[in-house]
């Protein structure tokens, strides 16, 4: 796959109440994601402010790799058990590093 590598930053929030729950199925994604092609990088933060707010800091080679993610196998079951325990809809923003930057 060709392409600029991106960055992205996706922010989910779970309902009140539910932030542990969905940490749980959250961590489940972590290390199938790193062994993807295309990764280069992973993590799950939690806000210290607002544990129901979780940031998602990715790097991958291409949106190609981006993509193919979205459609795997970890990430299609993590929606299918999760999605009644998301307050509002993810927030996804995909990005690339600008010169000088």
């Amino acid at each position: 796959m060709s392409g600029k590598s991106i960055r992205i930053v996706a922010e989910v929030t779970a309902k009140t109440g539910a932030a542990e729950e969905l940490w749980q199925h959250l961590v489940t994604l972590v290390e199938p994601t790193r062994k993807e092609s295309g990764n280069i990088s992973y993590e799950i933060l939690q806000d210290i402010d607002n544990a129901e707010h979780f940031l998602f800091h990715e790097s991958w080679e291409s949106r190609d790799y981006f993509a193919d993610h979205l459609a795997s196998p970890h990430v299609v079951e993590y929606g299918r058990v999760s999605g009644h325990l998301i307050a509002v809809p993810v927030r996804i923003t995909v990005c690339e590093a600008r010169a000088g930057a």
